[in-house]
């Protein structure tokens, strides 16, 4: 099962958001996903397939990161935005040869 993500700097407003709106494109997009928010601090802790955040906390992610963790990290530059984040984890699924819903 995919393994998503969801990072900001304290783990409960924008993480949270993110989640909630993630949650609602994985639905409409029938995929099943393990979704959860972190603070940034905290995510590299956890193993996951996508982390959905912001440029800022993405730029902190990926300083000390392998370049296939880079890879995983989904800059959000609306976080709420459902077009914007179906877009982007459609995408996502395509360039990792995962399975992408057939009625996009």
């Amino acid at each position: 099962m995919l393994k998503i993500l969801c990072v900001c700097g304290c783990g409960l407003g924008s993480s949270f958001a993110i989640e909630m709106s993630a949650k609602s494109v994985l639905k409409k997009l029938e995929i099943e996903a393990d979704i959860d928010h972190t603070t940034i601090s905290e995510a590299n802790a956890f193993k996951s397939d996508i982390i959905l955040t912001q440029k800022a906390f993405a730029d902190v992610l990926n300083a000390d990161a392998s370049p296939e963790q880079i890879k995983r990290v989904i800059i959000l530059n609306k976080l709420t935005d459902k077009t914007e984040i179906e877009e982007k984890l459609v995408a996502f699924l395509k360039e990792h040869n995962m399975k992408v819903p057939s009625h996009e």
